[in-house]
């Protein structure tokens, strides 16, 4: 399943740059990282997150992007200090974003791997955000939550991304 999300992210992403052919300013691809904190359920045995993110956005118009957005963060065992016992999330993502005078406010959907301390949950995952973009820069704060078995996985945080 995660070289299928892999492979599918890859393909965005290629599909992204391929239509930024035309107009460079259109196109931008992100590496960033994002420190999270658990809410609901994810708070029970998480502590903090923290991750490293990719991202491709193309602006369809003055006001308006599309993009595709991954990573993987690591959330700490509130209880145990061990790393095989850390949940490993990967979201896997696509949205739009409204955009003014730097500002931005959209959501990604998509699909949440999440792994770690013996077991998986993956499903639906949504992401509301808002942030400032300026120059070669964005920050964002977001909220993610991955719809699993019994529940959903859960987490608040902030997002810095470097552009190109």
């Amino acid at each position: 399943m995660v070289k299928k999300s892999v492979f599918l992210v890859l393909t965005v992403f290629s599909l992204f740059a391929a239509s930024a052919q035309d107009d460079e300013k259109a196109f931008k691809f992100g590496i960033g990282g994002t420190l999270s904190f658990p809410v609901g359920d994810l708070k029970e045995a998480s502590s903090v997150g923290a991750g490293f993110h990719l991202l491709a956005k193309y602006a369809v118009s003055e006001n308006i992007s599309v993009f595709a957005q991954t990573g993987v963060d690591v959330f700490k065992n509130k209880y145990i200090d061990d790393a095989s016992t850390n949940l490993v999330h990967v979201p896997i993502m696509a949205g739009a974003r409204f955009n003014s005078n730097g500002f931005f406010a959209g959501a990604g959907v998509g699909y949440g791997i999440w792994g770690g301390g013996g077991g998986t949950a993956n499903g639906f995952h949504f992401s509301p955000q808002i942030g400032y973009e300026w120059e070669k820069y964005q920050v964002f704060g977001h909220y993610g939550s991955t719809k699993v078995t019994g529940g959903s996985l859960s987490y608040a945080g902030i997002t810095f991304f470097r552009t190109f």
